[in-house]
C-alpha cells in the first residue's frame, strides 16, 4: 500500500473533518492500517466488518460520498481514489473465505478430553439422575414417582454437536458419571434393546421392579459388560405379575398362594443370574407406608441380591436351580 493509502495521512491532512467520515469507517480505516503493519490479520479485521452491519454499511457510504465529492470538485480526485480503494480492499478481506482450521482437540491428552467431557456433562445435565425419554403409551405400568422426563436444546444437541470421534468419548463419559432411572421394567428393556451406548457404557440402573417384561428386562441386564451397580424399587405393583410356575400353581391352589411371596414374582429368576456387581440397593417407592411384614421382604430381598449379585461372572450358575428348586 502507498504511503498516501493511509489512515495516518488522511488524519494528518484532516480527511476525516473534511469529507464528514464517520466513526465506524474511521474504525475500518485504522484497522486496515493495521492489517498493513501486521498487527492484525484478516480474520479479525473481516470480523470487524461481518459483525456489524453499520460498519458494513459505513463503507458503501463512505464510496457514495467520495464520488459525489469528485462530481463537484474534481481536485479532490487523489485523495477521493485512494479511500474508495481503501474501502474496496476492506470489502474483499471482509468477504474472503474465512479458515476452516479449528482447535485440535483431539490431540490433547485422553486426561484433558475426559475433563473436558466431564465439565461440559455437568453443565448440561445438572441431575445426577437421569430419567431417559420414553415414548408416551410405550406400556400401562403405574408411574408411582413425578415424570421429569424432559430435554432441553443443549441436552438434544450436544451429542450430534461432537461427531462421531467425540461422541464416543462423551458417551463413556456420560453413562459413567451418571445414574439412570426407569420407571418400569418395560422402559428397562426398550433402552436396553435399542441404545447400544447405553449397554456399552452404563455403569448404575435404578429401576422400579413391576411389568410385564420385568424377566425379559432383568434378562438383558449381564449384557451391560460395565455395569456396577444395581437399584431396585419396590411397591405394590410388584407383586401383580407371577412367573409362570407361581401362575400356575395358583391356579390349582389359590388358598395356599393366596399371598404372594417374592420367589413368585415375575423376574425373580432372571435377577438371580446376575453377576458381578460391585453394588446393590433395594428400596420402596414409598418408604413412609410400608408395613412390618413388607420392610422385613425388602431388607431379606436385599441382603440375598447382595449376596448373589455381587459374586464374580465365574460362579457356577448351578447355585440358582438349587435356590430355585429350595423355593418350590
Amino acid at each position: 500500500m502507498s504511503n498516501s493509502k493511509s489512515f495516518f495521512v488522511l488524519k494528518a491532512k484532516a480527511i476525516p473533518v473534511r469529507y464528514g467520515l464517520s466513526r465506524n469507517i474511521q474504525t475500518l480505516l485504522q484497522g486496515l492500517d493495521s492489517y498493513h503493519s501486521g498487527s492484525v490479520d484478516d480474520s479479525e479485521l473481516g470480523r470487524l466488518v461481518r459483525l456489524s452491519p453499520r460498519r458494513r454499511a459505513a463503507v458503501a457510504n463512505t464510496i457514495t460520498k467520495c464520488a459525489n465529492i469528485l462530481k463537484k470538485d474534481p481536485s479532490e480526485v487523489k485523495t477521493c481514489v485512494d479511500i474508495i480503494e481503501m474501502c474496496t480492499e476492506i470489502l474483499d478481506i471482509a468477504d474472503r473465505q474465512t479458515s476452516t482450521e479449528c482447535f485440535p482437540f483431539m490431540k490433547l491428552p485422553m486426561e484433558i478430553r475426559e475433563r473436558t467431557m466431564d465439565l461440559m456433562i455437568d453443565n448440561t445435565f445438572r441431575s445426577q439422575t437421569i430419567v431417559p425419554a420414553t415414548k408416551a403409551g410405550a406400556c400401562r405400568c403405574p408411574k408411582y414417582d413425578r415424570d421429569h422426563v424432559f430435554q432441553t436444546p443443549q441436552m438434544k444437541s450436544v451429542p450430534s454437536l461432537l461427531g462421531k470421534a467425540l461422541g464416543e468419548e462423551f458417551y463413556r463419559s456420560f453413562y459413567r458419571k451418571k445414574r439412570f432411572r426407569f420407571r418400569c421394567a418395560c422402559e428397562l428393556l426398550a433402552h436396553l434393546t435399542n441404545n447400544a451406548h447405553l449397554r456399552e457404557h452404563v455403569r448404575h440402573i435404578v429401576v422400579h421392579w413391576c411389568g410385564p417384561k420385568a424377566a425379559e428386562a432383568f434378562s438383558a441386564i449381564p449384557k451391560c459388560l460395565r455395569l456396577e451397580a444395581l437399584s431396585i424399587n419396590l411397591s405394590k405393583s410388584t407383586l401383580v405379575h407371577l412367573n409362570e410356575r407361581a401362575e400356575m400353581m395358583r391356579t390349582y391352589f389359590p388358598v395356599a398362594y393366596r399371598n404372594v411371596r417374592m420367589s413368585d414374582i415375575l423376574g425373580i429368576d432372571e435377577l438371580l443370574d446376575i453377576r458381578g456387581l460391585r453394588e446393590v440397593n433395594v428400596f420402596h417407592i414409598q418408604p413412609k407406608s410400608t408395613s412390618h411384614s413388607v420392610e422385613m421382604d425388602r431388607a431379606c430381598l436385599w441382603e440375598m441380591l447382595t449376596r448373589r449379585l455381587t459374586l464374580p461372572q465365574a460362579v457356577n450358575h448351578a447355585l440358582n436351580d438349587g435356590l430355585r428348586q429350595f423355593g418350590n
